[in-house]
């Protein structure tokens, strides 16, 4: 999966993206790799952006493994924006394996509502 996750510091946000094919072992390494960055701090809310993933090739066990991750703090606010179809329907999957984790997670099917949600504007195109 080719995938890329900005630390915006001033609007305290991190914007991930995914496209192409997103496997589960590319899922967990974008974590571990974020989590590894001395910007990345867990109390910044999330917008991921997976509008451009074509293909999914990752399993319902790394999706729960994945979203109960310890990598935001309790209580931070994370936006998925995924169109309708499966990656909607493996986005809300995350989302309710995430809430086990004390996350509040929202899925949403366009950038407008993910953004507002979020109280930032502008992030995603």
């Amino acid at each position: 999966m080719p995938e890329s996750y900005e630390i915006d510091a001033q609007r305290e946000l991190v914007i991930c993206r995914a496209w192409g094919q997103l496997t589960g072992e590319e899922l967990r390494a974008h974590y571990k790799r974020m989590l590894a960055d001395p910007a990345f701090r867990p109390e910044y809310r999330q917008l991921a952006d997976l509008r451009d993933v074509t293909d999914f090739t990752v399993d319902s066990r790394t999706i729960e493994d994945a979203a109960r991750l310890h990598v935001f703090a309790p209580g931070t606010r994370r936006a998925f924006v995924a169109p309708q179809g499966v990656a909607f329907g493996l986005a809300r999957m995350f989302a309710q394996h995430s809430t086990g984790a004390d996350q509040r997670m929202e899925v949403f099917a366009d950038a407008q509502s993910a953004e507002r949600w979020l109280g930032v504007s502008g992030a995603l195109p």
